[in-house]
């Protein structure tokens, strides 16, 4: 681990500097339950926010870490075969600084080993101190693969090195994890007998990029934080069943239900780690018909509803019912919304159902300069309206006559000789003392010779 960070520390730098937070989020942070990077994104699986440690980072106040959003800690304890010289000398010191604040831990140790002998020296290094410091940790003991003596070795025997470590740790009743860099699982720690430990990576970037389940990310190995007086390496906790696809949440309790006039919140658990947020449900901005205006046909009309809320995002039809009133015959009906689940109340929007469209069979001239026009009769209306005019866009010379709507002809007169004029007719339908009018017919043209 400390020749990871000796290689990246120019480029975790740059990353830093250079980031850019969304607006409204700040970098790294905790909200409600769901875990945002630098740049606003959130963090597939994260579930909580940690250290590692050792005593390149000297004297830490756990006190004031307690006060934090830090949640655990790994704790180096040393590095190499099982030699007290090669002991962290604030191992003790921090393992009883987190004890005495209540803060969850697990432990590391950097390894050489380049063969399986070595390796099990490393665990036994690992659990001598563990009993020295009557430690317990919550937290895997993970083992630090990444030291370029060991770069040159096969990816088998790699597995057969962390295999002999992890082994004696499980043996002794401890969890056990690998800890390496991004580049190094890619193409080191391939292995499928890595798969049985937790993984811990390290890439100083806004996302992992592992492509494989794993448990704990390292994200900046200069992270601030109160009580720590040298820049703290920080890392995610991930579930590891969402680390890469992320969580998939369901609704667990509604907190407040929101309406069309405010807001309210719920609380969501993953239904793969249990891992739980809560968010915010924004108010119902608008509801709408996707139309308001339709043809009479005799059957039921019944418009969809589309709900919006401030967020700009369409409200799921799971979470409101829609009836519908007056919407077989002609005139107004009403469309009533009951909001549900995550929302509550009841909007009503109104559509006008209009006559349909009469198909104008025929104009003929009569006798007398007058106009004989004949329509198919409509269904369910109170009356027609013929419209003539002397131009096809019924603007010059225009006039209007009702018929009953027991009437399929009507004959119109006072047209002028030799003079072209234009027929068309429409429904209507009397709704509570007002006209609902139906589509004009196509216009028929009429000269009138005599």
């Amino acid at each position: 681990m400390k020749k990871l960070k000796c290689i990246i520390a120019v480029i975790c730098s740059c990353i830093l500097c250079s980031s850019s937070v969304a607006a409204a989020v700040p970098a790294w942070t905790n909200v409600n339950g769901v875990f945002y990077n630098d740049k606003g994104e959130v963090i597939k699986g994260a579930v909580a926010k940690g250290i590692d440690v050792s005593h390149y980072q000297g004297e830490i106040d756990w006190a004031k870490v307690k006060q934090t959003d830090i949640e655990f800690a790994i704790i180096r304890c040393g590095y190499g075969n099982d030699d007290v010289s090669q002991d962290d000398k604030y191992f003790a010191k921090n393992i009883q600084g987190c004890r005495d604040n209540g803060i969850s831990y697990g432990i590391y140790i950097y390894s050489y080993a380049t063969n399986t002998e070595m390796a099990k020296s490393e665990a036994t290094h690992v659990l001598r101190l563990i009993g020295e410091t009557s430690a317990s940790p919550s937290f895997p003991i993970y083992y630090d693969i990444e030291d370029e003596s060991q770069r040159g070795l096969s990816t088998s025997m790699l597995g057969n090195i962390a295999e002999t470590f992890c082994n004696e740790i499980i043996k002794a009743g401890y969890q056990a994890g690998v800890y390496s860099s991004l580049d190094w699982w890619n193409n080191k720690l391939t292995d499928q007998r890595f798969d049985a430990w937790d993984k811990w990576v390290a890439r100083y970037n806004s996302t992992c990029g592992y492509g494989s389940p794993y448990n704990i990310w390292q994200f900046t190995q200069n992270g601030t934080i109160d009580g720590i007086p040298a820049g703290a390496d920080v890392n995610i906790l991930l579930a590891r069943s969402c680390s890469v696809s992320g969580h998939t949440y369901a609704l667990q309790t509604v907190l407040k239900k929101a309406s069309t006039a405010k807001s309210g919140s719920a609380t969501y658990r993953c239904k793969r780690c249990g891992s739980t947020k809560t968010e915010a449900t924004p108010r119902i901005k608008s509801v709408s018909l996707n139309k308001t205006s339709f043809t009479y046909t005799g059957k039921a009309v019944k418009p969809s509803v589309t709900i919006k809320d401030t967020a700009e995002e369409t409200v799921s039809k799971s979470y409101y019912t829609v009836s519908y009133q007056g919407n077989k015959k002609i005139g107004q009906a009403v469309v009533k919304i009951a909001l549900k689940g995550l929302y509550e109340g009841t909007v009503t929007r109104n559509f006008t159902i209009k006559p349909g469209k009469v198909k104008l069979s025929k104009a003929v001239n009569l006798k007398g300069r007058k106009i004989k026009v004949t329509w198919k009769k409509a269904k369910g209306v109170s009356g027609y309206e013929i419209c003539h005019a002397k131009n096809k866009s019924f603007k010059k010379g225009k006039k209007k006559t009702k018929a009953k709507a027991s009437a399929k002809t009507k004959v119109l007169k006072g047209f002028k000789r030799k003079q072209t004029y234009y027929i068309k007719i429409r429904a209507y339908k009397k709704v509570k003392g007002k006209k609902v009018y139906g589509a004009w017919s196509s216009a028929r043209k009429v000269k009138v010779l005599r």
